[in-house]
């Protein structure tokens, strides 16, 4: 060992004989490639120089009684165990650094070589990432943290000071990370680490002997021989994609080429979310996993830590400003998340109030509901969804008896219960023509039922066919859709309430008596961009899949927009004829969007599209209005989409020039009565003269509605 006087770090061999009650296997705790690890309880100096205490030399020499881990190295023919042994010694007897484990001291009585460190309670991040039945799991932000530890520990090492020399480790990897109580992470083992002078000219260690860990191994410095601080920054890459992924670079279910390999390629394909931990959606369920910026700064920066070339890797000091910058991105997300649901409890519970007060008005009991629906019966089913089944019935409530429609909730489902209590909470106070109305619900013996009124022609998407729904009711339809999402996305008479529906398709739009659109189904809304995991948007379900925004997919973000989208599909539904994604439908691409853009760019119209049943009864100007508004809706990028508003006024015009139409062809077929008659019955020409100046009346009348 060179320099330094290192007496203050010695243990005498019998203590920690005594310790360890002769190195017993009742206190061994592990073991590695050079010896075994044992868990004692020793007297030690405090610090690197024992006379220091907080910065300042007091004379005095302090000494601690507590839990430590001791190391017993293995003695080897080739030498190796004896030069990490002193290594070590050398290295981490000038190192103090709350992420890089403490050496306390060590022993080399009688042959022995013994090194004594701070007892980390939490073992190897190796051991945890291996352990498949985890106690516990860590969130989003806990990760990027853990991230951070490890780089300030390494940028530590990195740095040259007046009292060390740049440390390159040459062994990071997980089974070399620690975690203490806190779960904070500490970088341990420092058998193979080399001294280094960062500071000269030439910052490469030249050396024939490779050390280090296959698939954490710096590629170049493997080929070349060629050791720099960057190959410590390669094997945290490496380690950085393990704490997301959640699995060790080395599991089976990679290649063979391991971890790094796989990450480089899924980065290029945009495919990173594939590799990430499920365990970080269970327990961060409140807030929906990862907040998709600091997602995105994380992998970057991790990618570029696994370059193949050393010159295209950052510095620590980079790495860390990044991963600080992915950590406040991903924390500030929480913040807002946590101020949403204090929201939405707060409104909760104003609902569970008002319910209160209004339950002899508002709420019907459980067996009203079994007799009206005849026990929810298979008959009575008109739908489902993933925690709810709706059905049709007859049922006396607080204005009358009449048919209505109950959407029963599974008494099983926490999300179900979840979802009850919003939808409850928007429809009371939420009420508009084109909004189904609410007529009442049921909470008893477990029970979770919400009632609407009855719209006895049933769910949009069972008409799209139908020769008998002519082109102007299908833009009176569309109208009342676009309507109903403009009056949620300017929250109506409070401005401050807007909602975001969430799951608009046309499986969400019942019609009534007079086919009046009602959009319904709004369990899944928010009152605020969200980012969301959203189940019912991953349910593999027909008429879910067809109207999600591609946006949806590749940023987990639902707003307004999202539903601008979704209402674009609906539109181009009622044109065509057809479901967005019909049964058989196997991906996005052979799904009606994808279909009608490409015609579209093809033969600048969507003629040979258009559901025949209805193609003859279009007006030409109300189709081309009609069907620039629908791609406008569909545009890829958020603010290209219009707001609710701007697509009312231009399905009004459509419908205006669809009216104007529709009412000359009305005035032609008068006229040609008439002329009929005149020329049967002469003499007619006065009532001739009435008629016409009527049937122009009316003409002038629809064009200003």
């Amino acid at each position: 060992m060179q320099g330094g006087n290192f007496d203050h770090l010695r243990f005498r061999l019998s203590e920690i004989l005594s310790a360890t009650n002769n190195f017993s296997d009742t206190f061994y705790i592990g073991s590695g490639g050079y010896g075994r690890v044992y868990k004692a309880e020793l007297h030690h100096f405090d610090g690197i120089n024992p006379l220091v205490v907080e910065g300042k030399n007091t004379g005095e020499i302090h000494k601690r009684h507590t839990t430590v881990a001791i190391k017993r190295i293995i003695t080897r023919v080739d030498t190796q165990a004896e030069q990490g042994f002193f290594t070590e010694i050398e290295l981490l007897s000038k190192c103090r650094h709350s992420n890089v484990v403490s050496l306390l001291g060590f022993c080399d009585e009688r042959s022995e070589m013994i090194l004594v460190y701070e007892y980390v309670s939490n073992g190897s991040l190796e051991n945890f990432l291996e352990k498949k039945d985890r106690r516990i799991n860590f969130t989003w932000a806990e990760r990027i943290q853990m991230c951070l530890d490890i780089a300030n520990g390494l940028n530590y090492l990195h740095t040259s000071t007046e009292d060390k020399r740049c440390i390159i480790h040459r062994d990071i990897k997980s089974a070399n990370i620690l975690l203490n109580n806190k779960w904070e992470a500490k970088i341990a083992d420092f058998g193979l680490s080399k001294l280094h002078y960062a500071r000269e000219k030439y910052s490469t260690l030249a050396t024939n002997n490779i050390a280090g860990t296959q698939v954490y191994l710096d590629p170049e410095y493997e080929k070349t021989g060629r050791l720099k601080t960057k190959s410590d920054v390669y094997s945290f890459g490496v380690v950085m994609f393990e704490i997301m992924c959640g699995k060790l670079a080395y599991d089976k279910t990679y290649d063979e080429k391991g971890l790094p390999s796989l990450a480089r390629q899924c980065f290029v394909e945009r495919t990173l979310k594939n590799l990430v931990d499920p365990n970080i959606e269970k327990v961060d369920m409140l807030f929906s996993g990862f907040d998709q910026e600091s997602f995105d700064m994380f992998t970057n920066v991790a990618y570029k830590c696994i370059a193949i070339a050393q010159s295209e890797r950052p510095t620590m000091e980079f790495v860390i400003r990044e991963l600080q910058k992915a950590l406040n991105i991903q924390v500030f997300f929480i913040v807002i998340v946590i101020v949403i649901v204090v929201v939405v409890v707060v409104v909760v519970v104003v609902v569970v109030v008002v319910v209160v007060k209004n339950k002899g008005r508002l709420h019907i009991s459980l067996n009203a509901m079994n007799m009206g629906t005849q026990n929810f019966s298979d008959s009575s089913c008109l739908g489902e969804g993933r925690f709810w089944k709706l059905y049709k019935g007859e049922v006396e409530h607080a204005n009358g008896y009449s048919a209505i429609i109950a959407k029963r909730w599974d008494s099983h489902s926490r999300k179900g219960d979840d979802q009850f209590w919003k939808e409850l909470a928007i429809l009371f106070k939420h009420k508009h023509e084109n909004i189904i109305h609410l007529i009442g619900f049921c909470y008893e013996k477990n029970e979770k039922i919400i009632v609407y009124e009855h719209a006895s022609n049933g769910r949009l998407d069972k008409h799209f066919d139908d020769v008998n729904l002519r082109w102007m009711k299908r833009l009176e339809i569309c109208f009342d859709v676009a309507n109903g999402l403009k009056f949620l996305h300017t929250g109506g008479a409070e401005k401050d309430d807007k909602i975001i529906h969430g799951d608009i398709k046309s499986g969400s739009i019942l019609l009534d008596d007079d086919w009046n659109a009602k959009i319904c189904n709004l369990e899944c809304s928010c009152k605020t961009m969200v980012y969301d995991r959203a189940e019912h948007i991953d349910d593999s379900a027909y008429d879910s899949l067809g109207h999600v925004d591609p946006k949806y997919k590749s940023t987990w973000y639902l707003t307004e927009k999202s539903d601008i989208y979704s209402l674009g599909v609906i539109l181009l539904e009622m044109l065509c004829g057809k479901l967005a994604w019909e049964e058989g439908c196997e991906d996005h691409s052979q799904s009606l969007v994808p279909l009608a853009k490409k015609h579209y760019e093809t033969n600048r119209n969507l003629n040979e599209m258009i559901f025949t049943g209805i193609k003859e009864q279009i007006e030409p100007l109300s189709l081309t209005t009609f069907v620039r508004i629908v791609f406008q809706c569909l545009e890829d990028e958020w603010d290209e989409r219009p707001e609710a508003s701007e697509v009312v006024i231009q399905l009004k015009e459509a419908l205006g020039f669809q009216v104007s139409y529709h009412s000359f062809i009305e005035l032609l077929f008068c006229l040609q009565c008439i002329c009929t008659l005149y020329r049967q019955k002469p003499g007619t020409y006065p009532h001739f003269h009435v008629t016409i100046q009527i049937k122009y009346i009316q003409v002038l009348y629809l064009n200003k509605v």
